[in-house]
């Protein structure tokens, strides 16, 4: 009797073994790197409810601002405990590090990629009296240099770069005018003290309604939903300035493949609940998902892309 217990404990051992190593057996830390409230936030709140249903353990969302997202991207990088995850962004992972003399993470080395959460086009606002097209616009800002501005959010920013590689390939000449956020940028832009503002979609859109601001161009291949009578950048003749705001899941660089194929799972799961997705929509968010080699894939190409449009707009972090 005694031989045939140690037998069948035996032969149960591989699934007690793989019942303890499935990932994961506690609560999961996912760190926004911003304050609360803002769009990766927003993300991050509606994708954990669902990835915690599927994990079957909480997804715990934990705000770690500062430093222009760097400090809890640098938090992730740093992980060690194996439950702690991430979401990046293309200010923390394409942009931040290219401005710094001494990142504080490598945004490709120190991070595995899991899967891409989603994807938000900009869009190029203007004063109604500026221009009625995109390359209306171009043409304004060539032939009187330095007369017409833009706005962003501040130096460095998204909307700061997409101003600098609007004038890359256009030859426009927009002057920039930074600010302490996208709030104040709106502002003078609805006072005509600023010409154009590239800027997420959310910004301007009840100004766009109410015809106070004109939204030339969606910085995507396709229209956008909540925008549907604006043009792509395709259709308003200029095809290469695609600009895509994105959130990405991460892990750090060490973590193990079977934590990265749940988490992608999961992710996956939330992108594809209904729920999510029409929130998503109401945010402008396009919902994405797909394979960790998608993502990685994604972030070496976003890099690769920002890089020297960060070096050419002469702003350096410290």
């Amino acid at each position: 009797m005694r031989r045939r217990s140690l037998v069948a404990a035996t032969a149960l051992l591989p699934f007690a073994t793989r019942a303890q190593d499935k990932w994961p057996t506690r609560p999961v830390k996912l760190v926004v790197p911003f304050a609360a409230g803002g769009t990766t936030d927003l993300v991050a709140r509606l994708v954990a409810p669902p990835m915690s249903q599927a994990l079957g353990q909480q997804v715990v969302v934990d705000n770690k601002a500062g430093a222009a997202g760097m400090l809890g991207s640098d938090a992730v990088a740093k992980a060690k405990d194996g439950f702690t995850l991430g979401i990046g962004t293309v200010s923390t992972h394409a942009i931040g590090p290219a401005l710094m003399r001494q990142p504080p993470y490598r945004p490709d080395a120190d991070f595995a990629p899991i899967a891409i959460v989603g994807t938000t086009p900009l869009a190029v606002f203007v004063h109604p009296s500026v221009a009625t097209t995109l390359t209306g616009l171009a043409d304004k800002a060539r032939r009187e240099p330095g007369v017409y501005n833009f706005g962003s959010p501040g130096s460095g920013s998204l909307g700061h770069l997409a101003g600098v590689w609007f004038n890359t390939l256009t030859g426009a000449e927009l002057m920039h005018v930074p600010y302490r956020g996208s709030s104040p940028a709106l502002q003078d832009l609805l006072a005509g003290r600023v010409h154009v503002l590239f800027d997420n979609i959310p910004t301007a859109l009840s100004q766009v309604q109410s015809g106070s601001v004109r939204a030339l161009a969606v910085t995507a291949p396709t229209r956008a939903a909540v925008l549907p009578d604006v043009p792509s950048v395709r259709e308003a003749g200029l095809p290469d300035f695609e600009i895509l705001s994105w959130t990405m899941l991460l892990a750090p660089a060490a973590t193990a493949a079977t934590t990265i194929d749940a988490a992608n799972a999961a992710l996956n799961a939330a992108v594809r609940d209904a729920a999510v997705r029409d929130r998503f929509a109401e945010a402008g968010v396009d919902g994405r998902g797909g394979t960790a080699s998608d993502a990685a894939a994604f972030l070496r190409v976003e890099i690769a892309k920002w890089q020297p449009i960060a070096k050419q707009s002469g702003v350096v972090l410290d």
